[in-house]
């Protein structure tokens, strides 16, 4: 089965470019997503992160000037793929503790307590002599995809 683009998506017009305002994390951080839905106080995107209304703005695309908004400064990747092709956008792994992607300062340090807990947890039943296989799978799967975003995160800082 060949897969299309969404129609919509080529009429870029129609998507609404969001970013965190200026000040709220650092420039390296501020990536331009794609609105997905929003509620009175907060914005999901296509790529799945969530984002309080108050701390983002509404932008132009990276690359192009629209009079009235602020230029988007960096477009996240994520968005585009997964706005342009809706049937691949896996919304499986929305439950997660531990996102796959991981943009800014202190959403990485929250992840770094979670993840430090959830190994608290399970080192203290390990050593009440509780192993529960399944829990073991779960918490491996959380720290690969912490590694993979913990990689991207320190990527993303090298580069400012």
């Amino acid at each position: 089965m060949k897969l299309e683009p969404d129609s919509a998506f080529s009429e870029t017009k129609q998507f609404k470019h969001f970013q965190y305002r200026k000040g709220i994390v650092p420039d390296w951080c501020r990536f331009a997503h794609i609105r997905c839905n929003t509620t009175d106080s907060l914005v999901r995107s296509w790529c799945r992160r969530v984002f309080q209304v108050e701390e983002v703005e509404v932008c132009s695309r990276p690359g192009e000037r629209c009079p009235d908004l602020p230029t988007g400064i960096l477009e996240c990747t994520d968005c585009i793929v997964a706005a342009a092709f809706p049937v691949l956008a896996d919304r499986s792994d929305l439950n997660q503790m531990i996102p796959a992607r991981i943009d800014t300062p202190p959403e990485m340090a929250s992840a770094m307590l979670v993840l430090h807990q959830d190994l608290a947890d399970e080192e203290s039943r390990i050593r009440a002599g509780e192993v529960d296989t399944g829990s073991l799978g779960r918490l491996a799967a959380e720290t690969e995809r912490f590694a993979a975003a913990l990689r991207r995160f320190g990527w993303l800082a090298a580069r400012r």
